[in-house]
């Protein structure tokens, strides 16, 4: 841990990209402070004067002091929102969902949320139509893959346009070198399933619907729960894990 990873992040200023925040991270510039004192010091002629840092470093800090969540998603980049994690974890809403395929005519089954500790989750043809009345718009929320396939396909068949801030963890992983798929990158940061579902993979998820929808097999039902509950929750784990890496080796 390295201190505050929201007040590391220097793209929160004018001027400061991904490109140029990394150069700054170069020279031992990592949070609002040091760089204020570093442009007092350099005078760079690329980077905004004094008093323009000044006043939006006083801006920032009293937004973050106010805990006003929704203004710091609106100003950050979607892929640095792992920022708000230390300071907020309760407003990031971790989903993962269960569909028939991939197809035009294939239908979403099962949907877990998680958040603050609480799981929820929504089975079709019981409460699927309840999903978003448990989201609120301005949280979070946290996929893998879910900027491509699950909120597209739930906007899809819900008829509903997903309004809030989105973190794909996915692009996440990827920017710290691990790739090949949530259960590939789940293995490379150490993660273990229960062995009743240890093995499956989204191939599997849709037979197991089937197989309920066709024999009423409650134990088909349960299993196909039962995972999509463990790749929900591992979301929460995997951000985690990846943030360690991102301060441990100075990445950020």
């Amino acid at each position: 841990m390295h201190g505050s990873h929201l007040k590391s992040s220097l793209q929160l200023f004018p001027g400061i990209g991904e490109k140029k925040e990394k150069q700054l991270f170069g020279v031992g510039v990592y949070n609002w402070e040091s760089l204020l004192q570093y442009q007092k010091q350099k005078n760079e002629p690329l980077l905004p004067a004094v008093s323009i840092l000044e006043e939006r470093k006083e801006e920032l800090e009293d937004q973050l002091s106010e805990s006003n969540f929704s203004f710091f998603t609106t100003e950050l980049p979607s892929l640095e929102y792992w920022r708000l994690w230390q300071n907020f974890p309760e407003r990031f809403c971790f989903l993962d969902i269960e569909t028939t395929g991939i197809s035009e005519s294939s239908v979403t089954t099962v949907v877990s949320i998680y958040q603050n500790h609480r799981m929820q989750t929504f089975e079709r043809g019981k409460d699927l139509e309840f999903l978003f009345d448990s989201i609120t718009p301005e949280d979070i929320l946290v996929t893998y893959n879910g900027k491509r396939f699950d909120v597209p396909f739930l906007e899809r068949e819900f008829h509903y346009r997903v309004k809030n801030p989105q973190l794909d963890l996915m692009n996440l992983l990827h920017s710290i070198g691990i790739k090949g798929g949530l259960k590939k990158s789940e293995v490379q940061l150490g993660l273990v399933r229960p062995d009743e579902i240890a093995g499956m993979d989204g191939r599997q998820a849709p037979l197991l619907w089937f197989e309920y929808q066709r024999t009423n097999n409650l134990e088909a039902l349960e299993k196909l729960i039962a995972y999509n509950r463990e790749d929900t929750k591992n979301l929460e784990i995997i951000l985690e894990k990846t943030i360690d890496r991102l301060t441990d080796n100075r990445l950020f």
